[in-house]
């Protein structure tokens, strides 16, 4: 709660990276099958998608950052707000 908005996105980022280079493989692993194996049929659909996979990854980790930024995010957007406990909430016997 007491970090600034680009440590928070920094650590976002940070801590989502290896999650979306092992999607990025596993995807792209299909798509390199449709392309070698798929025909002539398949092929410039392969390339397509590996041509919106790699955009796709650029946008969402460089992209995405920097046009929060630039729309000026402050820490208040990133914050969630504590609930109070309400008192009639939950089982009653």
């Amino acid at each position: 709660r007491k970090t600034s908005v680009e440590e928070v996105i920094n650590n976002a980022i940070t801590s989502t990276i290896s999650r979306t280079i092992i999607t990025h493989g596993c995807t792209q692993m299909m798509v390199l099958s449709m392309l070698f194996f798929g025909g002539t049929t398949l092929h410039y659909f392969a390339i397509a998608l590996t041509i919106g996979i790699c955009f796709g990854i650029y946008s969402s980790v460089f992209v995405a950052a920097a046009i929060a930024m630039w729309l000026g995010v402050k820490r208040e957007d990133l914050i969630k707000p504590v609930k109070e406990k309400d008192e009639t909430d939950g089982a009653v016997v």
